[in-house]
Order: C-alpha cells, then sequence, then structure tokens
C-alpha cells in the first residue's frame, strides 16, 4: 500500500499508535454523544449536584475520565518515544502538554475539533522543519529562533479566537461535595 503515488507515504507509512489516535477520535464521540456514560460525564462536568441528585456517583465518573486520560496521556508518551523517535530523554515532550490543553480548549471539548487543532498544530510543527526550503522560495533568511516558537504562537492564537465560542464545563475544576 505504501507504494501508492503521494498517498501511500501519508496514510499508509506509520505507526500501530497513530491509527489507534485517530480511531480513538469518532470512538470519543460516539461515546460522549451516544451512551449513558457519555451523558454522566457531561452531567458531572456541568453540574455535579444534579447528576448526583439522579444517581449518578461523581466521585466514580471522575476517577474513570482522569484514569482514561491518564492511560491516553501514556499512550501519546509511548507513541513520541517508542513510535516516532525511538529514544528516551528527559524533557521530550518539551512544552507539548501545554499544546494539548490548549488543543482540548481550541476543540471547544468536542473530539473532532481537538483533532482538527491537532492537525493545524502538527502541520505548522511539521513546517519548522521545512524552513530551510522555505527560506529558499521566499529568497530571504527566516531565523530558526521564529521557526521553533511558530507553533506556540498559533496555537495561543487559535486559542485567542477559541475563547470566543467556548463554554468550558462549568464544574470544571472544582471539587464536589455530596450534600451541597
Amino acid at each position: 500500500m505504501t507504494d501508492i503515488p503521494v498517498i501511500g507515504e501519508i496514510f499508509f507509512n506509520h505507526n500501530l499508535l497513530v491509527y489507534v489516535a485517530f480511531a480513538l477520535v469518532p470512538l470519543s464521540a460516539y461515546v460522549l454523544n451516544h451512551t449513558t456514560f457519555g451523558l454522566q460525564i457531561r452531567a458531572v462536568g456541568q453540574n455535579p449536584q444534579a447528576a448526583d441528585a439522579m444517581g449518578v456517583s461523581v466521585t466514580r465518573v471522575r476517577y474513570i475520565t482522569v484514569t482514561i486520560g491518564g492511560a491516553f496521556s501514556a499512550m501519546a508518551g509511548a507513541s513520541l518515544s517508542i513510535a516516532l523517535l525511538n529514544i528516551f530523554q528527559s524533557n521530550l515532550t518539551s512544552g507539548q502538554g501545554f499544546i494539548a490543553v490548549a488543543l482540548v480548549y481550541f476543540g471547544a471539548w468536542r473530539p473532532y475539533w481537538v483533532m482538527a487543532g491537532a492537525l493545524l498544530f502538527s502541520t505548522v510543527n511539521a513546517l519548522q522543519l521545512q524552513v530551510k526550503t522555505i527560506e529558499g522560495a521566499l529568497g530571504f533568511d527566516i531565523p530558526s529562533e521564529f521557526a521553533v516558537m511558530a507553533p506556540y504562537v498559533v496555537t495561543i492564537i487559535a486559542l485567542i479566537f477559541a475563547s470566543k465560542r467556548a463554554e468550558q464545563p462549568t464544574a470544571l475544576t472544582k471539587p464536589f461535595e455530596r450534600g451541597e
């Protein structure tokens, strides 16, 4: 399949974890929007007191979702260190955890929008590796520092525009005490 011109290399020459990550996007969207557990997650995020009154264990749902998030983060780290770079070193992610959090805000807690933001960031990140080629086409030098900071600047700009339309869950980061 990798022999197909242009698209073969793009679609069929990746590690298994890349395909798993792409498969998790529609799976996550389905779970969040079409299952009882997804309704519980959204209810606990918006109004934990109402969810508790309906018999949902807020603590259980929060622990499960944090565990799932931790598993996804571990998979991302494994993908970076094992599949992509095949090395391990301290500070390997170099600030990309900030990008992951920013992507959730950018995507307004919707899996497909988060994926779109991730693809945007990845495209800008990949372009920084092509800066010498771009310099030749434009006819002037681009300082390497600008190329390195470009993905982060794009993320900040995207967050500025996304913040106007995004509504975070009202109970985000708020502790829950039963009976309050």
